[in-house]
């Protein structure tokens, strides 16, 4: 807006001048044709001026422009990733962690190694270490002696972050003591739990390579002691240029430039026509901001205007010649020439002028021949295209996505881009104040000069805004006012948010799958080596039922062979009964059978022995069978009472055998007085058939208990196969819940090293996604 005030101006001066010099000539004629050369000489200086003067502001703040761009974007972009790999190198960590300086300094020297920097992606300055407080730790080898911390806004800054914007890079441009500029990254040791914080100080101004040609000048950076730290060049000069200094010899405000003096002008005029031909060059001293408000380096900018300077020398010959002729050949014939030559074309550049100040850059020139009028068309070609350079950067700005706005110091709203205008919804007439709806305190944040520049990320009722508030100055650093840029970043920044969330609960449930698989994977063993205990015992009970088994059917023979003894008992029993029977009525020939009785009574003798005998081993198959009763456990009560029943049958045997033997020796003994005592025979008898009556019951019950000694010891047996089936069956089933132990174990192992694997992997993409 500056440059197109200014060449209105100046196009405005030369109009006046073109007509002053029509009345002069109409008025003096010839008497004033010296004033008249004088005003072409002017006219030609201040046309020349105006257009370096115009080219030069253009060009400044696009270098400017072109340098900041360049380093603090696309320089930033690129190594950032870089430098933020190395803050989180695991050796880099531990040492902060364990406070380890001396390793500290190595890791730091190691940096420099880098593949990065050995294969030149990047110029490492010094590398420094910090602690959380930003109190300085080691520094790399290099030892430049000097930090971005050593200015106290910025240490100030860092050390009041907030805890999530210091988990985030910093960047910085800033310069040495000595004016070498550089750039620093400030980066978080450790990532999302930094540990400390890193430095990174780089040469950034290789990234500048190629801007002299893409600017069509050369570009020159210099250090405070003169030195030059960095050239591009438009393209390789073969002779000796001759560059223009500034006015008054100084660097200007940033972004400005002055033009040489008309009187270094004319000398080199002078000088041009007894020389050799020599380049021109316009230069301009530029100050790079570092985006704080402050100078990052001092620079210069110079380019070649020789054909300019060609062109407009030419011209001034040329129309000094034309005058001498006009003045030769008359004033009539000079008057009319004027007239119909010089003064229509003039009119019309003037016209082409005036168009071209107000922004019309397509506006066609009059046609002229390839005299001095022709050349005069040359040199305003070259002025319309370099304000169409400069109109091609304001459309930039105007018709950039983004929104822009330009701020007056009063407040007032002065200018809106496109984007800008379609996302209000209204003109600068229409909108004033706080038309962002961003709030006081914002806007009192805004209107002090102090504070800028400044970027942050603020929430509105509409969305998300990324905004950049940058002061706009003049050449004498007097605030015009305030550039207020920003971007729509709603989805942006709710899927930061979104994304933040969705790690927090991913990680959460993580590490609980963890616990809860390492909790399974407890019970698991637990349950394996219940299971191979229960195995060995159920195996052991196994053997043991399977022993009482085989002593059960032991006890069931042992029983089937005294029921026969009782059986033949019993038969002996009953021909005893016919016996007692018979000698009762036979006792009248007792005398005769004598000899039978005692007969007889031996044989009651070996009964008595047998019943004995029986009466002895049913004991002793009832002590059996209460021990075996009570190897079988609970399963062996019942036949432990029915073993002592047989045992108390066996003693009651015995008593009446011991009874039966006694009777039978009486009667032995009174066989011999049978012939004195056969009148007590009949009673003899009578007790002899009671006794047998008691011992045909004694034989009866005892073959009662018999069988159910049977009966029993069948249960006991079928119960011993049944626990030897439920055994096996506890045995089977214990083995199947080891192997699915096994397996739950094996699994548990699975799910524990996947839930581990899972939380490493989502806290690597929060790291890399840079979610805090």
């Amino acid at each position: 807006m500056t440059g197109e005030k200014a060449a209105k101006t100046a196009m405005t001066e030369g109009m006046n001048g073109l007509l002053t010099l029509r009345r002069i000539l109409l008025v003096t004629g010839l008497l004033l044709s010296g004033a008249v050369t004088w005003m072409l000489l002017w006219t030609g200086d201040t046309y020349r001026n105006f257009a370096i003067e115009t080219l030069n502001n253009s060009v400044s703040g696009t270098v400017n422009f072109f340098v900041g761009s360049r380093v603090a974007q696309d320089y930033g972009d690129k190594v950032t990733p870089i430098v933020n790999e190395w803050s989180r190198l695991g050796s880099l960590v531990k040492s902060f962690q364990e406070n380890d300086q001396t390793r500290m300094k190595a890791e730091l020297n190691i940096l420099s190694n880098a593949r990065q920097v050995v294969q030149g992606e990047l110029n490492l300055v010094e590398t420094i270490a910090y602690d959380v407080e930003f109190n300085k730790l080691a520094t790399s080898d290099a030892e430049l002696g000097a930090s971005i911390t050593d200015d106290p806004a910025v240490l100030a800054y860092l050390k009041n972050r907030e805890k999530a914007e210091s988990r985030k890079p910093a960047t910085y441009m800033w310069s040495t003591p000595d004016g070498r500029p550089v750039f620093s990254f400030i980066l978080p040791v450790g990532g999302f739990r930094a540990v400390g914080f890193l430095e990174v100080v780089t040469d950034p101004l290789p990234t500048l390579e190629g801007i002299g040609k893409v600017l069509g000048g050369n570009f020159r950076i210099f250090g405070n002691d003169g030195a030059l730290l960095f050239e591009s060049l438009e393209q390789d000069q073969t002779s000796e240029a001759e560059v223009l200094p500034t006015a008054d010899g100084d660097a200007q405000e940033t972004g400005e430039a002055t033009t040489p003096s008309p009187a270094t002008a004319d000398t080199d005029t002078d000088t041009a026509t007894a020389t050799a031909p020599r380049s021109q060059r316009a230069a301009v001293d530029v100050l790079i901001s570092d985006g704080r408000g402050g100078t990052w380096v001092k620079a210069t900018f110079d380019r070649d205007i020789t054909d300019f300077y060609a062109q407009t020398n030419d011209l001034r010959t040329l129309s000094i010649e034309i005058l001498i002729a006009v003045l030769v050949v008359g004033w009539i014939a000079g008057w009319v020439l004027l007239r119909t030559t010089v003064l229509r074309n003039l009119r019309a550049f003037a016209r082409a002028m005036t168009s071209i100040s107000n922004g019309d850059t397509n506006v066609d020139l009059p046609k002229v021949g390839p005299d001095e009028i022709g050349d005069m068309k040359k040199a305003l070609i070259g002025l319309r295209e370099s304000v169409r350079q400069a109109m091609i950067l304001q459309n930039m700005v105007a018709n950039t996505p983004t929104m822009t706005a330009l701020i007056t110091p009063d407040g007032t709203l002065s200018y809106l881009n496109a984007s800008a205008h379609a996302y209000i919804g209204g003109t600068t007439d229409t909108v004033s104040g706080d038309f962002l709806k961003l709030g006081n305190d914002f806007q009192t944040r805004l209107s002090n000069p102090d504070n800028l520049p400044f970027t942050e990320v603020i929430q509105t009722e509409r969305d998300y805004l990324e905004l950049l508030a940058a002061p706009v100055r003049d050449k004498d650093n007097v605030l015009l006012g305030t550039m207020l840029a920003w971007n729509t970043v709603t989805e942006r920044e709710e899927s930061r948010i979104a994304i933040s969330e969705v790690m927090a609960e991913v990680s959460r449930v993580a590490q609980s799958v963890t616990e809860q698989s390492e909790g399974l994977l407890g019970l698991a063993s637990e349950l394996t080596s219940q299971s191979e205990n229960t195995v060995a015992q159920s195996g052991g009970a196994l053997d043991v039922s399977r022993q009482a088994a085989a002593n059960t059917q032991n006890v069931a023979t042992a029983v089937e062979e005294l029921s026969s003894s009782i059986a033949e008992i019993n038969r002996r029993a009953s021909e005893a009964s016919d016996v007692t029977n018979r000698a009762q009525q036979e006792a009248e020939e007792s005398q005769r059978n004598i000899g039978s009785l005692e007969k007889a009574s031996s044989e009651i003798g070996s009964i008595i022995d047998l019943i004995n005998d029986i009466a002895h081993r049913t004991k002793l198959l009832s002590l059996n069978a209460t021990i075996e009763a009570e190897r079988a456990g609970p399963l062996g009560k019942g036949f432990a009472v029915v073993a002592n029943e047989v045992k108390s049958l066996a003693d009651q045997t015995a008593s009446a055998t011991g009874q039966i033997g006694d009777l039978t020796a009486a009667i032995q003994q009174e066989v011999q007085k049978a012939a004195h005592s056969i009148s007590t025979v009949g009673d003899v008898i009578h007790q002899v058939n009671d006794i047998q009556s008691t011992i045909s019951q004694s034989v009866d019950e005892q073959r009662r208990a018999t069988g159910e000694i049977s009966e029993n010891v069948q249960r006991i047996a079928a119960g011993a196969g049944s626990m030897d089936e439920m055994i096996q069956f506890v045995n089977d089933g214990a083995q199947s819940t080891g192997k699915n132990a096994h397996d739950l174990n094996t699994a548990s192992h699975e799910l524990s090293k996947m839930a581990k694997t899972l939380s490493d992997r989502m806290k690597a993409f929060s790291a890399r996604m840079k979610i805090g």
